[in-house]
């Protein structure tokens, strides 16, 4: 015999129905919420990394390129007053060369100021024992080549074991700047592998995301097994300004 179902049935069968699907919008709603949420501590915490960014980089350049403090007392010592000549005075225009280095620096400045180090946003996670390699467009195939063979003895060289993503990228930097300045043409990242990091090959992945947007870098490639392999990363930089103008000095004297 056929089971009948009475109205009262009927309506505490919906009724329940309506409840559970209820329950699945609020889980659903609590879901989204807490997404959120997490989106906008992720964006608290990127905005304070960034700030502290931007001091360590204020600071590295102003112990880079500051001159040794001399009281102003002592500068002025021996200086006599001078009376007013009433010469007109001009103002001397700037070297050619010398504007557009200002100018490319500007550029550059302009180029990291737009970039965001610590999101993980458009970054390629890569492989823990795989090879990263990039190259600019400007960089000759051969040059690279001969990187990519370990044919460029590291000029120095920056360790990134047991670092934070915010202090690994501000020894990357550092070494960087350093190297420029003293006309280094190749250094050395150790970065490790990141077997057991979460997720795998974090710190390298990172690295390599940094290095495309450094406007230094020409190029970079996973390193030869004597020089750490798969955990090490060979870098080609750009050559400092006296170097480029030593390069032009000697091309214009060969003509």
């Amino acid at each position: 015999m056929a089971k009948t179902f009475s109205l009262t049935d009927l309506k505490k069968v919906t009724s329940a129905l309506k409840q559970e699907e209820l329950k699945k919008e609020a889980e659903l709603k609590r879901q989204e919420i807490a997404r959120n949420r997490q989106k906008l501590k992720e964006q608290e915490q990127l905005e304070k990394a960034r700030k502290r960014l931007e001091e360590f980089e204020s600071g590295l350049l102003k112990s880079e390129t500051a001159p040794e403090e001399i009281s102003f007392e002592a500068q002025m010592k021996g200086v006599k007053k001078l009376t007013q000549d009433k010469i007109p005075t001009t103002t001397k225009i700037m070297d050619r060369d010398a504007a557009l280095k200002l100018r490319e620096m500007a550029e550059d400045e302009k180029k990291e100021d737009d970039m965001s180090f610590f999101s993980t946003a458009g970054m390629i996670f890569v492989e823990p024992a795989g090879m990263i390699s990039y190259r600019t467009p400007g960089l000759q195939y051969g040059v690279f080549r001969k990187l990519k063979a370990g044919e460029y003895s590291p000029e120095t060289w920056v360790d990134l074991h047991n670092h934070t993503v915010e202090n690994a990228y501000k020894d990357v930097r550092k070494t960087i700047v350093r190297a420029i300045r003293k006309n280094m043409r190749c250094i050395l990242i150790i970065h490790g592998k990141g077997e057991f990091s979460e997720p795998k090959a974090l710190l390298k992945s990172y690295v390599a995301h940094w290095l495309r947007r450094m406007p230094e870098v020409l190029g970079y490639h996973t390193a030869m097994p004597y020089h750490g392999g798969a955990g090490s990363t060979y870098v080609l930089l750009k050559k400092g300004i006296e170097a480029r103008q030593e390069t032009r000095e000697e091309i214009a004297a060969r003509r």
